[in-house]
């Protein structure tokens, strides 16, 4: 289990504790299955079989339910983005989000050469990951998509 559960009590932590009622697992013989582990010590821990199992698998179905929709809406507004009305690449389409793209790692690169604060600087290492796996992209569609209308180019 890649679960992860935080704030537990010291038999929670354990796993002789439910993390989700706190049923005492030493006093009481109930059923309990893994749901996941502890952060900081990769220890398993444990719910009660019934019901609090099925709540916590019913809290994450609910949140991969709320991820997919979210996905679907960036998607499509992805997909409206990119459209440009005009045919022009001036437009605030793949081509405009490109430029923004490469402005941000241009100023990455401007504050990791003065840096030295080392959470400043894993920020901004992951906002370049970022900005430079988008800026691949974007290129890539702008490519294809200006394929057609080159003159002459290949």
């Amino acid at each position: 289990m890649e679960r992860y559960f935080w704030h537990l009590s010291g038999p929670q932590a354990d796993g002789l504790a439910c993390v989700l009622c706190g049923a005492d697992y030493l006093k009481a013989r109930i059923p309990s299955v893994e749901v996941g582990k502890v952060p900081d010590t990769e220890a398993p821990v444990f719910a009660c079989a019934d019901p609090c199992a099925e709540k916590i698998a019913a809290a994450a179905d609910a949140m991969a339910r709320e991820m997919r929709d979210a996905a679907a809406e960036v998607g499509a507004a992805w997909d409206a983005e990119t459209e440009d009305h005009d045919g022009s690449l001036g437009g605030d389409g793949h081509f405009g989000h490109l430029l923004r793209d490469l402005r941000a790692l241009t100023g990455a690169e401007a504050l990791l050469a003065v840096t030295d604060d080392m959470p400043s600087v894993r920020y901004l290492l992951r906002l370049t990951a970022r900005h430079a796996e988008a800026a691949v992209i974007r290129a890539k569609a702008l490519l294809e998509r200006t394929a057609d209308t080159a003159d002459g180019e290949g």
